[in-house]
């Protein structure tokens, strides 16, 4: 079987993206080394670049632009400053995990995909590079952030994840991106920036990304091909991650899919209805077995789909059976997972614990202005969203909107601020939406509530 920690990474990359100078690091503890797969067009022609003399990544862009990698201007520009869009990240990840242009698969993303896209993004999703959820949402002509290029290439890596992240803007990282970014972190992959900062939302330049890419070349060539082991013989296939991951004792409680991370490509021994009927997920809490809706295999990775969100503040356990699923090139048998291999708990709820005035109330104070909501945990606002725009306070009686002067966090407690004081014998409504506030310690998301769960009227 296998043992956590010690996995087989697909390929090895240092990101040092908006850094410059390896002297502004703040890096992670430990090393680990893996094999490359990546495929070279040897027959691209090198050009003189008219931008990048005297560039800090000068002799990175040279030789990754002499591949055909990353690839200049029509000007014979490299404009190694300007951002890196989504689509050309993963074009880019997507290159170094070896692919060279033309890709066949029956996925098709819409009209608003480029035609030079369209190839990569169904390779990325085999790779499990990507989700095909993620590949749809992409939004790939915007520019690519430091924690995405995290998240993906730790995908491309297969690389162990880990949750200890200490940088001062930890919150601002969404969720489900600190375990990928950790991973990177610890084992000396990414770093931080002066003053222990991990800056998840700057954009990454071509300059930053053809220094990525070289150092996976140089690595690449030392390591060999991903499906040899070092004495050139087919790699064993192994899990290299799991999510949530084994002995993880604070997983969101609104997941419904379990995800397994193989190191090669895998297929079904017999179909997706066996592998399905070979896997159990348990509820030890409760001692009960959990449905699952449906299994099915992208590249490398295994996706097991529940047929509801998981509950908070329980323990379960996952069983995978053994002769079900191979690899795709050698056909080796996967040994299959034990419950004492993959169990873990997730967080206790997450939820509202008193309003203030009370849901229901008839006797408000007309000199209120503050309305106050009380969590069971601290919360915080989810990255990218506006605080402001997380509340509507609605005056029933007079068909109007209430403006709000302020709204800010204390710990556990939103409190919201109105411009005016509540009038007399009005009926007010108070709406939080959904998806603006997570609990601090978990990152569970608060479902939000609507004018009919908190409504009072002024005396």
């Amino acid at each position: 079987m296998f043992k956590r920690g010690f996995f087989t990474f697909i390929l090895t990359v240092v990101l040092v993206l908006g850094l410059a100078v390896a002297s502004y690091a703040d890096p992670g503890k430990g090393k680990a080394k893996g094999h490359f797969k990546i495929k070279l067009q040897n027959n691209w022609q090198s050009v003189q670049l008219i931008d990048i003399n005297s560039h800090w990544a000068m002799q990175p862009i040279q030789v990754i632009s002499s591949y055909g990698v990353i690839k200049g201007y029509p000007d014979r520009s490299f404009r190694p400053n300007a951002a890196v869009s989504k689509y050309e990240a993963i074009m880019m990840i997507s290159r170094a995990c070896g692919f060279t242009g033309a890709y066949d698969s029956d996925n098709s993303w819409g009209r608003n995909v480029p035609d030079w896209m369209t190839d990569c993004l169904n390779f990325a999703v085999d790779e499990g590079i990507l989700t095909e959820d993620e590949a749809e949402d992409l939004n790939g002509r915007a520019a690519a952030k430091r924690f995405e290029v995290a998240v993906w290439a730790n995908r491309a890596m297969g690389l162990d994840q880990d949750e200890e992240l200490s940088f001062r803007d930890r919150d601002e990282i969404p969720y489900y991106a600190r375990c990928y970014i950790g991973g990177m972190y610890k084992y000396g992959y990414m770093v931080g920036y002066p003053g222990n900062y991990f800056q998840p939302n700057r954009s990454v330049t071509r300059a930053e990304m053809a220094m990525v890419l070289y150092r996976i070349l140089q690595d690449s060539i030392t390591s060999g091909d991903d499906n040899k082991d070092d004495n050139n013989n087919i790699k064993e296939l192994r899990v290299n991650s799991l999510n949530p991951s084994d002995g993880s004792d604070d997983v969101k409680g609104d997941i419904d899919e379990l995800v397994v991370n193989f190191n090669i490509k895998v297929r079904a021994i017999e179909d997706l209805e066996s592998v399905q009927d070979g896997i159990t997920v348990e509820n030890v809490t409760d001692d009960e077995v959990v449905a699952i809706d449906e299994v099915y295999i992208e590249g490398k990775t295994l996706t097991i789909k529940l047929d509801e969100y998981l509950e908070s503040d329980k323990t379960y356990r996952v069983t995978i059976e053994d002769d079900l699923i191979e690899a795709r090139d050698s056909g080796e048998n996967f040994g299959g997972i034990s419950g004492s291999e993959w169990e873990f708990s997730t967080a206790g709820s997450f939820e509202l614990v008193s309003l203030n005035p009370e849901d229901g109330a008839g006797d408000v104070d007309n000199g209120t202005r503050v309305l106050k909501a009380k969590f069971s945990d601290d919360i915080q606002v989810i990255s990218g969203k506006t605080l402001l725009r997380a509340v509507k306070v609605y005056n029933v009686s007079d068909n109007q909107d209430v403006e709000i002067d302020e709204i800010e966090i204390d710990g556990d407690t939103l409190k919201i601020t109105l411009g005016e004081n509540l009038e007399d014998g009005d009926t007010y409504e108070v709406t939080i939406k959904e998806n603006y506030f997570e609990e601090e310690d978990t990152g569970i998301d608060f479902e939000g509530i609507n004018g009919d769960d908190w409504r009072f009227t002024v005396e």
